[in-house]
């Protein structure tokens, strides 16, 4: 092989390497996009992330005061079954309820229990009526 052979050689394969070289980079620099894209998408979700996660901080607060308050409210109605019910809405509410509304029970239960004993009363068994009726005519 001659040196002007051995030269065309290694300038192909220079031109080789530095076409790969070339090819190389650009794979490199479309990783390197793609990676930005990538950072960039994960720090918006951090963003959101954190905007839903101080949201639901907040909506749990909200709903524990609440429940503190209604937990406030029956543990004070409780203590004061015996107290006139209209002492438990002096802290903001109308006074002007009528008694009638506060005088109703809350345990609907025994009301429904007298309701049926008492239809129970005034119901009249016209089979046993007849029955005796029948009876008397004999």
């Amino acid at each position: 092989m001659t040196n002007q052979e051995t030269i065309e050689k290694l300038n192909e394969a220079l031109n080789q390497l530095i076409d790969a070289y070339e090819v190389l980079q650009l794979k490199h620099q479309e990783t390197v996009e793609k990676l930005e894209v990538q950072i960039t998408k994960n720090k918006e979700l951090e963003f959101k992330l954190s905007d839903l996660s101080t949201e639901t901080d907040q909506k749990e607060n909200k709903m524990d005061g609440m429940l503190s308050k209604i937990q406030k409210l029956l543990s004070t109605s409780k203590s004061n079954d015996g107290i006139d019910a209209s002492k438990e809405f002096s802290d903001g509410f109308d006074k002007n309820i009528p008694d009638s509304i506060l005088d109703i029970k809350l345990d609907s239960k025994e009301d429904k229990v007298e309701e049926k004993t008492e239809e129970k009363a005034t119901k009249i068994d016209f089979g046993r009526m007849e029955s005796l009726l029948n009876g008397l005519n004999k």
